[in-house]
């Protein structure tokens, strides 16, 4: 059994998005596991909760926990976040997860 080193990119993204974010973000995960490509999960609607720094009332909405896996490279890491992710989704500041987790290989 052989461990990849790979990136655990978390996204969370409002339920009224979600279909969209997925079909734009989905062609540009990389395959590397195994026989599949297009891979990713989420969650089913959990409740977010913000506020505007400058003031206003606390909104609260429906949002979808995103998650998916990348090789560990830096430079596409960078690349997928700044150039995929931010690019697709409708928040202004997405809020992004990243932590570096093992998994296996079934790709031998």
């Amino acid at each position: 059994m052989e461990l990849l080193s790979v990136y655990h990119v978390v996204v969370y993204v409002p339920e009224d998005a979600l279909e969209d974010f997925i079909q734009k973000i989905s062609p540009h995960i990389p395959s590397f596991l195994g026989h599949y490509d297009h891979v990713c999960w989420w969650s089913e609607a959990g409740n977010e909760q913000y506020r505007n720094k400058d003031g206003g009332d606390i909104k609260r909405n429906a949002s979808h926990r995103v998650a998916l896996y990348l090789p560990q490279d830096d430079a596409l890491l960078q690349r997928f976040i700044n150039e995929i992710v931010i690019e697709n989704h409708p928040w202004v500041e997405p809020v992004i997860t990243v932590s570096i987790q093992k998994i296996v290989n079934h790709a031998k």
